[in-house]
């Protein structure tokens, strides 16, 4: 089921190494995040970009593991990609986030998918 805020603008940086006290790292930090319109206007790109990034896992193996250690859907990666599709664009604004699963018989491709309309501030 889709997320969505009235306005969300993301800048993400994906944490790279453990957060240590054997919890789990957070998939991503966000830089900003806003649910009213007027906080801040960024200049749209292009409305509509849509990035995503996935992996795929094996069944078997996802069985066996421990619950804390499964591997979740990557957002952060998903919001680079998508940003990486526009010139110039440093923020993503009405932001839908969702997560996609597909199931291959002993495999499944989880992806993070997020669609919304790139934009600049200045």
């Amino acid at each position: 089921m889709p997320i969505r805020a009235v306005h969300v603008l993301l800048a993400v940086a994906l944490l790279a190494g453990s957060a240590g006290c054997g919890k789990p790292p957070p998939i991503a930090e966000l830089g900003f995040l806003a649910t009213r319109p007027d906080v801040i206007r960024p200049v749209v790109v292009k409305r509509g970009v849509e990035g995503e990034s996935c992996f795929t896992e094996n069944l078997i193996a996802v069985t066996l593991r421990p619950p804390w250690n499964a591997r979740l859907a990557d957002h952060g990666a998903a919001i680079r990609d998508a940003l990486s599709r526009v010139p110039d664009a440093n923020v993503l604004s009405d932001v839908e986030v969702r997560v996609r699963v597909e199931q291959y018989g002993l495999f499944q491709r989880i992806c993070a998918i997020v669609q919304g309309d790139a934009g600049a501030i200045r």
